[in-house]
């Protein structure tokens, strides 16, 4: 019996100090991640926001004074700043759902036995990885007024205009844009949903007579809920941060040009921070974006709950 007890308190002190030594080598793994949060996403956030209740500006520190709700209160009387979230809750009513059946389509093709499987996946992601300023300014010789893309267009009622320079057309010139460079990102995400659905479940279903749009609504779609979560998550977060798009068609002009037709909350807080260097207004309209992309996540996700 003595014996046994020694044993067993041995055993116990090893497994333990086994599982302080596993605990240390997982801190030492993790501590680079959460310092690289901490120091790149946490900070700035908490700086940005205590900066948004200050006249903030880095060119004359002295003039830096607590005025407590007054930017935002500003935010809220600024009509460019409404036209500014206006276009960008715009871009992602318009954008999102159609990258989304986009994506759907194109993965639930690619998943198929077609043969060259491989390029055509590598083709469509390919844009998504390549520069969106070289591609942006790219297309831009296309859509020009007598461009080859802008003399397709008038065959379906379009005006041959520089698309660009056109308040009427540089918006949906960029959305677009922004799709087929997103695209890719969405239909990667769709292929790794489909092969986890078990392929038993679709030969079941061929042997009891359903066919491919009965397996596609019935089958594949419900257990894609969870992948399409994700992706309508992740695409509504990137559709409120385009910035570079509008940059390079900006050019020499201010950000949002033609007259503001391509602003966003974005091109909004560079301009007033770094253009006009008032920090706490651009501050405040960060966390104006922090919260809209928060709430409309959180929103998402207690749909998402109940419909479990």
């Amino acid at each position: 019996m003595g014996m046994t007890t020694e044993n067993t308190g041995g055993g116990g002190k090893k497994h333990s100090k086994l599982r302080r030594q596993e605990a240390v080598a997982g801190w030492l793994f993790v501590l680079p991640a959460v310092i690289f949060w901490l120091v790149w996403f946490l900070y700035p956030a908490v700086k940005a926001i205590s900066i948004s209740f200050f006249r903030y500006n880095y060119a004359t520190p002295e003039t830096n004074a607590f005025i407590g709700m007054e930017n935002y209160i500003r935010l809220f009387q600024d009509p460019k700043f409404f036209e500014a979230m206006q276009h960008s809750i715009l871009m992602v009513l318009v954008i999102v759902p159609l990258q989304s059946l986009f994506a759907f389509s194109i993965a639930v093709l690619l998943n198929g036995k077609i043969r060259f499987k491989g390029f055509f996946r590598s083709s469509c992601y390919i844009p998504y990885v390549i520069s969106s300023m070289a591609v942006t300014i790219f297309f831009m010789n296309y859509i020009i007024k007598d461009g080859p893309a802008t003399k397709f267009f008038t065959l379906y009622g379009f005006e041959n205009v520089s698309w660009i320079a056109n308040v009427k057309y540089a918006l949906p010139f960029l959305i677009i844009l922004y799709e087929w460079l997103q695209v890719g990102f969405c239909v990667v995400i769709f292929i790794g949903g489909l092969q986890e659905i078990q392929a038993a479940l679709n030969e079941a279903s061929k042997v009891a007579g359903a066919g491919p749009w009965q397996r596609l609504i019935r089958i594949t779609v419900p257990r894609l809920k969870d992948t399409t979560y994700l992706g309508l998550t992740f695409g509504m977060i990137n559709a409120f941060q385009v910035f570079d798009q509008i940059a390079a068609m900006s050019k020499q002009s201010p950000l949002g040009s033609p007259s503001g037709a391509t602003s966003t909350l974005v091109t909004f807080l560079y301009q007033q921070s770094f253009s006009y260097m008032d920090m706490g207004y651009g501050s405040a309209a960060a966390v104006i974006l922090f919260l809209i992309i928060f709430s409309l996540s959180t929103v998402r996700e207690i749909l998402g709950r109940r419909s479990e």
